[in-house]
């Protein structure tokens, strides 16, 4: 895998429009749907005896929330009550975006909300991914890093085939990940100085990167579908 092609690539797409690519995934952040490094289950904290604890170690400690699930209640904002009920279908918009950022077709800030006529597959198709991901983080961390990987394009594909339910595009994430997953883990890997400068930044280089790293990955998934980066024989 040529990750200095892919990433030019991604480069390419964004040329003319970082400031539109800027702004749709600073609300695909807000609203939990970016690609990479998103998040959807674990938005809920659980305050289980004075104590803040992720849905993966509420999940872990089963056996002792029943015990004290008088003393546990959720607390969820309403930020936090809205990304649990969008960030999927805001993937799949978000997903719809990168492809035509790829193809370099023309889209615009309200392709992000496309998809709202499959908001029940958005929910089901990141609700199923993040609670498999966290069932296999019960064992080791390593198995909820793979399952993370396996199911990584499931939004890329239903953008791609809007006739396939949820379960059947996180089957054909893992078939189509199979001996990939390593090379996914790699291509975000590249970014890690690139990361740690936005860290520095607090965060605000993020808001440039986010859109550079969502395009590598949407020039990743078309690699593995059998359509080349550009450019290339």
């Amino acid at each position: 895998m040529d990750y200095k092609q892919i990433r030019a690539q991604a480069r390419e797409n964004l040329a003319g429009r970082w400031a539109l690519a800027i702004a749709v995934a600073a609300i695909a952040w807000l609203l939990g749907g970016l690609m990479v490094g998103s998040s959807f289950l674990p938005q809920f904290t659980y305050y289980i005896r004075g104590e803040d604890v992720t849905l993966k170690d509420a999940l872990s400690n089963a056996f002792t929330i029943g015990r004290h699930f008088g003393n546990t209640f959720i607390s969820i904002n309403l930020l936090t009550l809205v990304r649990f009920l969008v960030s999927g279908v805001i993937q799949l918009g978000y997903a719809h975006i990168l492809l035509k950022q790829h193809e370099q077709q023309e889209y615009s800030f309200n392709d992000l909300f496309s998809q709202f006529h499959r908001f029940g597959q958005g929910f089901a198709q990141a609700f199923l991914r993040e609670l498999y991901t966290a069932l296999w983080s019960l064992l080791l961390i390593v198995p909820g890093i793979i399952a993370h990987y396996k199911y990584a394009m499931t939004p890329y594909i239903m953008a791609d085939h809007p006739e396939l339910t949820a379960s059947e595009a996180i089957e054909r994430s893992k078939e189509l990940m199979d001996g990939h997953k390593g090379e996914l883990f790699i291509l975000h890997f590249t970014f890690i100085g690139w990361d740690i400068l936005a860290a520095i930044t607090l965060n605000i280089g993020h808001l440039v990167l986010n859109p550079y790293k969502n395009a590598a990955e949407a020039a990743f998934y078309r690699k593995l579908t059998g359509a080349s980066v550009r450019n290339e024989e």
